[in-house]
């Protein structure tokens, strides 16, 4: 029973270190679960399991912790922090409640309820009292700081040359020498990350949980996202906050079973992708564009074990579909596996081959992507038989979905998936078990996301290379709830009408944006046809060109636009208090029409033309 008590042990400890001198908190994820637990303990069963001196001093242990409780429940109450409704039961039962000669709480008047009571009061309060510890800020700013000076040189080398994160990686990798510096380092590296994310993983977790009432997306199905694009570019004008996973506790299987370049490659090649999301993450802004939180199941076995778990269960229902026959069991289905040792008698039991599924951009027929597969750098140390690969394959990809999902739960987040072949998992999973996703991921924000990223592959390039600094403009000028409301218009209906038809929701995302682009284009041809004159010249038309300035105006410093006046038609500039009312009026309207949500966007599009 002692282990179920060590989360609250050791949040005093850390509260009471914390009023001495300010520092990250270490605490153990299975003990969290158990704290979480103990409003099932039962004192009844736990005598009947203990003698009688390991029941004293249980009950003694047991009798501070509630009397640290009832002692927060009581400081909550006159904070104003506690209200209740009227004609509870609990009630009654805290004027119950007596104060012993010794002024302590005399905890045989202290009822279930009002335990109950005081141990939900003392979980909140600790979790905002951890929160307190380090802000999300400092924990990314300290993340990336740690990153940065172990990269940031590599990093400078890769932007100067042009490169991408993997072309860095690449051409490190070739160099044995280089190899062998990088791996000698490597898991002193991960034993640092490790011990951060132990250190302050929860406590950045529970930032994003109680963001409350933004829309974020949790991102998922591959190590990290694509290194040749920016996640946020194309999902960060509808979300909030977007949320990756740190690639290198993701990496964990890589750098213990690949060679060693392969392994330098990974290692520099997420370390020059995550330095990408930098600007980002460390933005000054009131909500977070992007966030890196550690998955629980890198850390602590038991979660792995409980997506292991669900993975089993959807992988029962795609193997069924695949081989059309039902199995009962996993044992039963690695058991069936196991006979189909070679190519031909896979194919022989296949039933549904579109269910069979390695790579999107995998071409041939099931056989020679199944030999393709047995010989990948994925599956070759690991698998030698097409049965077992297929049933391996299954259920990789089903505990990886369930992960996201619930993962996104947890986070009141909506899932993100860039690779095409794990969002066809994803799409399957949904399909076995729509109910559940449905509830779990909220369709209306799923279906945009998804809609942002097709086209940002496809008919709107620009959507996948909006540069850090407009996204941060963006949020700063409070166009996010515009923006969002225009991508989202008629979606709710398609969503309605037909959960799963994600590519109805890409089309009405890609008319809502030409529409919002016509229109803010209409409104700059009705600028520039306002003929208004001043000096002989039409200052409408160049207002709309940007070569008047409203800054400039605003500052009264000189107006013109001397790069598209020829030389010998140069008078002198007129000041400020020069311009007509009416050109002031022309100048303001202009720059609401550029910097409009819209007109944002549309700049962004024009540019990446």
């Amino acid at each position: 029973m002692k282990a179920k008590y060590l989360y609250e042990l050791r949040v005093k400890r850390r509260l009471k270190k914390r009023l001495a001198k300010k520092q990250f908190p270490r605490k153990s994820f299975q003990a969290n679960k158990a704290y979480r637990s103990e409003v099932l303990e039962n004192d009844t069963n736990m005598a009947s399991e203990k003698s009688m001196s390991e029941k004293s001093k249980e009950e003694m242990e047991y009798e501070d912790r509630l009397r640290r409780r009832l002692k927060i429940l009581q400081e909550q109450f006159k904070a104003g922090k506690i209200r209740i409704a009227e004609g509870l039961d609990v009630e009654k039962s805290l004027l119950s409640v007596r104060v012993g000669p010794d002024g302590e709480v005399d905890i045989e008047t202290v009822d279930g309820l009002v335990r109950s009571m005081a141990l939900a009061v003392t979980a909140i309060h600790d979790r905002e009292e951890l929160k307190k510890e380090a802000s999300l800020s400092e924990i990314q700013n300290t993340y990336f700081t740690f990153i940065e000076n172990n990269f940031g040189h590599f990093y400078k080398m890769m932007k100067k040359r042009g490169f991408t994160p993997h072309d860095a990686g690449m051409a490190l990798s070739k160099n044995p020498n280089t190899t062998d510096e990088f791996t000698k380092n490597l898991e002193e590296f991960l034993s640092v990350i490790d011990k951060f994310w132990e250190d302050v993983g929860e406590i950045a977790h529970i930032h994003v949980e109680d963001m409350h009432g933004n829309i974020k997306g949790i991102f998922g199905g591959d190590l990290f996202p694509s290194h040749d694009e920016n996640i946020a570019s194309k999902c960060g004008i509808y979300t909030d906050t977007i949320v990756l996973p740190d690639p290198f506790l993701r990496s964990k299987h890589i750098f213990a079973n690949y060679p060693k370049d392969r392994q330098a490659y990974y290692f520099i090649k997420h370390a020059m992708n995550i330095l990408q999301y930098k600007d980002l993450a460390c933005a000054d802004v009131e909500i977070p564009i992007i966030a890196i939180l550690p998955d629980y199941a890198a850390l602590q076995e038991e979660e792995r074990e409980f997506f292991h778990t669900l993975g089993k269960d959807d992988s029962l229902i795609h193997a069924g579909k695949l081989f059309g026959r039902r199995f009962q069991s996993f044992e039963e289905l690695m058991d069936f596996a196991h006979e189909l040792d070679t190519i031909e008698r896979a194919i022989a039991e296949i039933s549904d081959e579109s269910r069979v599924l390695f790579d999107t951009e995998w071409t041939g027929d099931v056989s020679s992507q199944l030999h393709r597969a047995l010989q990948s750098e994925h599956y070759k140390l690991f698998i030698d038989s097409p049965g077992i690969l297929l049933a391996s394959q299954a259920l990789g990809r089903m505990s990886v979905s369930n992960e996201l999902l619930v993962k996104s739960r947890r986070l009141n987040g909506t899932p993100i998936i860039d690779a095409p072949t794990s969002w066809q998992y994803l799409a399957w999973k949904m399909e076995y078990d729509s109910e559940r996703a449905e509830l779990k991921t909220g369709d209306h924000d799923l279906h945009i996301v998804r809609g942002l990223q097709d086209l940002a592959k496809n008919e709107m390039e620009w959507l996948g290379n909006i540069p850090p600094d407009v996204l941060i403009d963006i949020r700063k000028q409070g166009a996010m709830e515009e923006i969002r409301s225009m991508l989202g218009s008629g979606i709710n209906e398609i969503v309605n009408s037909n959960p799963a038809n994600f590519h109805r929701s890409r089309d009405q995302i890609f008319e809502n944006i030409n529409e919002a682009f016509i229109k803010h284009k209409k409104n700059i041809a009705e600028l520039r046809a306002k003929q208004w004159k001043f000096a002989g010249k039409d200052m409408g038309s160049w207002m709309v060109m940007g070569t008047l300035g409203v800054a400039a105006a605003v500052t009264g410093m000189p107006v013109w636009g001397l790069a598209v006046i020829a030389a010998d038609q140069l008078l002198d500039a007129p000041k400020l208090r020069d311009i007509p009312q009416s050109i002031k009026n022309l100048a303001e309207e202009s720059h609401k029409v550029k910097k409009s949500p819209v007109g944002m966007l549309f700049s962004v599009s024009k540019k990446n033309a």
